[in-house]
């Protein structure tokens, strides 16, 4: 009982702090305060639900794949994949570092609170990114299941941790530098051109 009122005090801390901020216009602590928080409570209900979802979201859509794809079969029951090489198995249980679920969450969340944008732009910016990040986490599993196939189950360490990531956070750096940065860039050098003419 008392984890819950510790939670709501929290909650309701953070919901002043931002009213403060806000009527302050201190946009960037706004910004930051606004997004860590967010993201901490999301992550901590999508501990629940969200992580749940996802994973099986992501291991249903592989699943339709392997008729396509040969080289793995999937158990959507209890999220795995089972990669079937050279007279060997191995299983790959779809669990929140897999499911992209933290990457989405941190995206949404600094998205939420980024000054740029209007309501309906980061509705429709918020709902691309996060499809975004799902194909890019499908690529990456898809990635290490044909590695795996290839080179035999001495490939799963580097197919994994180093080939899958290194794809997979090259993409999303991708969707991270044109919804930040780029849309930054261009939205203040046409501010600066209105201003010169």
């Amino acid at each position: 009982m008392l984890k819950y009122f510790l939670i709501i005090f929290i909650i309701v801390l953070w919901l002043y702090c931002l009213s403060v901020l806000k009527r302050a216009h201190l946009t960037g602590i706004y910004f930051w305060i606004g997004s860590f928080g967010l993201f901490i409570l999301s992550t901590l209900v999508a501990n629940i639900h969200l992580i749940w979802l996802m994973a099986h979201l992501i291991t249903a859509i592989l699943g339709w794949l392997s008729y396509v794809i040969p080289g793995y079969t999937v158990n959507l029951s209890n999220n795995l994949i089972n990669v079937i090489t050279h007279h060997e198995h191995v299983q790959l249980f779809i669990n929140y570092e897999c499911s992209g679920t933290i990457e989405t969450l941190a995206y949404e969340s600094l998205l939420i609170f980024y000054p740029i944008y209007t309501k309906s732009e980061r509705f429709i910016i918020g709902i691309s990114g996060a499809i975004w990040i799902l194909v890019a986490n499908l690529c990456r599993l898809l990635l290490i299941i044909v590695v795996v196939n290839q080179w035999g189950t001495s490939s799963l360490f580097w197919a994994h941790s180093l080939v899958g990531r290194l794809f997979f956070y090259s993409v999303v750096l991708v969707l991270y530098y044109n919804t930040f940065t780029r849309a930054q860039i261009r939205r203040g050098w046409r501010q600066r051109k209105g201003e010169q003419s």
